[in-house]
């Protein structure tokens, strides 16, 4: 069974809101927003924990008992292929 309109439609908006989407992690690091350690980000406030735990790939508590999130790269491909939509 094919997809119908509305199901493509779905999945091109939700391609193109998650590059759109994508948190600019340097800038949240630069700003005091965000911790980066080892690979592993620490967010400083809820708003940055927001924009950063859709993007996880895996969760861990550090020794201090704070949450390190290790966040996906921004692919490439995906980006690439929101601008051809």
């Amino acid at each position: 069974m094919p997809p119908t309109e509305k199901e493509i439609a779905d999945l091109k908006k939700l391609i193109k809101d998650r590059v759109n989407n994508y948190p600019d992690l340097e800038g949240m690091v630069a700003a005091g927003r965000l911790s980066y350690k080892a690979g592993w980000y620490e967010a400083k406030n809820k708003e940055a924990y927001d924009a950063i735990i859709q993007y996880a790939t895996s969760i861990r508590v550090s020794k201090d008992g704070k949450a390190q999130i290790k966040v996906e790269r921004q692919s490439k491909r995906l980006k690439v292929l929101a601008e051809k939509l």
